[in-house]
């Protein structure tokens, strides 16, 4: 990781940047004459790219990639409302979504996808200089910025639809950058190929449990699959990829008892976990200061109602260990407090703030895998996993809609979406989820997103929101601003085109 901090301050210097959304631009002929001599150096660049999913975007604008996995992924849902008044984010609540809004920024993505692209170039020349650099040393690393680069481009095409789609490195001044939107299945047709690439040698394991929670595994391939193969529709594949997680054997379920806040969460690298991004005492969590200090957001009161019932036949050391003191806590005003405990009742110091962040974890693939198994008519197998994720939570009666009826595709689908929203509460889930139900089987069931929406904006706004959300255009972002500016191929997204 210090290796990882040197790299991005490297690439910091070596900006000379002349588009707002390629930020490692180093001067022509240095990176490849003074930085690419050795195995060493090939590992720091990989570790950078892991650094720069950190912190802040280089060049000191933006938000940073957690930031941004929050507010992509619960800003426009239901689970969190603001709390304290910040503009760009009150504006989103009340459906005023502009060009102009910072949190539809996506520098930072981009900076990463240039730091992967930069160690798919560089790297393979290292082999002619350091004899000690193995073949097999460079595919793994090869198989990891893979990864990570279609993680990226996953989370840019499920946020704006359309994105420039760029699998070079710039690493000249003289490059040009007038680069067009690609179609959304152009995207998706690419994030599968590096996928299908990275797993061929990704590794199963590094060695240490923090390496393997921390970097790409063959498991964090897998998971980042089923993700993509459930959100585009192809439920055999995601099957496939969720079982070699599965079958494994190598992951589990944290038991709800005392110590399950702490081990999932604020002390993180779990048995459940897949795969985290890894904050330290050297470099902050920025959710923590999201979510604890400058409290922007909170869990909705009343959503957290409904999805977490209270049951007046059980004691509270007995509910849904997921609920009050576990993805929020009401003593604190709702605050949530995924990134914020130390325990269930304790919170953590800023001293403290290095929770980890989980992209991926087993409890996930379990409701992945019932998804797709519960689209392709195979419904008492999902409602097995769905139950093995409610019994380890000790989820509520009240909530169990698999007892006493009889459950159609389309109500199990609505069963699993609220065990989603329970178990991955906060975690930049929401959106995506209920986004790709609703626009299964071409839009079928559109009007699951727009009762969301609906329900938990402000009154005033609801009708004017349900008119933009039945424009299924207005589910992606536009493209903010400086980007039109600085790269005259995009075009904005349709629905903010005036």
């Amino acid at each position: 990781m210090k290796k990882a901090i040197l790299l991005t301050i490297l690439g910091c210097m070596l900006v000379t940047s002349c588009d707002e959304w390629l930020y490692l631009e180093p001067e022509e002929g240095v990176i490849r004459e003074e930085f690419w001599q050795s195995e060493n150096d090939v590992f720091a660049a990989v570790m950078g790219c892991y650094a720069s999913l950190l912190g802040n975007a280089i060049g000191g604008s933006g938000y940073s990639v957690p930031e941004l996995i929050f507010l992509w992924g619960e800003i426009r849902a239901d689970l969190a409302v603001p709390y304290r008044n910040r503009s760009e984010f009150r504006n989103i609540y009340y459906g005023d979504i502009l060009p102009d809004n910072t949190v539809c920024r996506w520098n930072t993505f981009y900076q990463t996808i240039n730091f992967c692209n930069t160690v798919l170039e560089c790297a393979p020349g290292v082999l002619e200089i350091d004899p000690s650099f193995t073949g097999e040393q460079l595919k793994m690393y090869e198989s990891e910025v893979l990864a990570l680069r279609a993680l990226m481009y996953f989370y840019l095409v499920r946020s704006f639809g359309e994105v420039p789609l760029k699998l070079t490195a710039t690493i000249s001044d003289n490059e040009n950058f007038a680069i067009p939107k690609s179609p959304s299945s152009v995207i998706l047709n690419q994030i599968k190929t590096d996928l299908r690439e990275a797993e061929k040698n990704a590794p199963y394991t590094y060695g240490d449990n923090d390496s393997d929670k921390g970097r790409i595994t063959k498991f964090a391939v897998y998971a980042i699959q089923a993700d993509v193969y459930l959100w585009c529709e192809q439920y055999d594949s995601c099957l496939i990829a969720c079982n070699k997680i599965i079958n494994s054997g190598k992951f589990g379920l944290v038991k709800s008892d005392k110590n399950w806040f702490s081990t999932l969460y604020a002390v993180g690298n779990s048995s459940e976990s897949i795969f985290e991004l890894q904050f330290s005492k050297t470099r902050f969590n920025p959710l923590y200061e999201m979510h604890g200090i400058d409290r922007y957001f909170r869990a909705s009161p009343g959503v957290m109602e409904i999805i977490f019932p209270f049951d007046y036949f059980v004691l509270e050391d007995s509910a849904d260990v997921r609920a009050n003191k576990g993805s929020y806590h009401s003593s604190y005003n709702y605050m949530i407090w995924k990134y914020i405990g130390k325990t269930s009742d304790d919170p953590k110091m800023l001293s403290e703030s290095y929770t980890h962040l989980i992209i991926y974890k087993y409890s996930e693939i379990l409701l992945t895998k019932a998804e797709a198994l519960n689209q392709l008519d195979r419904m008492d197998e999902a409602i097995s996993l769905v139950n093995m994720i409610r019994n380890r939570a000790r989820a509520s009666d009240i909530t169990d809609m698999a007892t006493g009826q009889t459950l159609t595709k389309s109500s199990m689908a609505d069963y699993i979406l609220d065990e989603r929203a329970r178990e991955l509460a906060f975690e930049g889930k929401r959106w995506y989820d209920v986004l790709r139900n609703a626009r299964r089987n071409n839009y079928e069931r559109l009007q699951i997103l727009v009762n969301m929406v609906v329900s938990s904006s402000p009154g005033e706004k609801q009708v004017t929101i349900k008119n933009k959300m039945l424009d299924t255009l207005y589910h992606y972002w536009p493209i903010y601003k400086d980007e039109l500016e600085t790269n005259a191929a995009l075009v904005q997204n349709a629905f903010y085109e005036d």
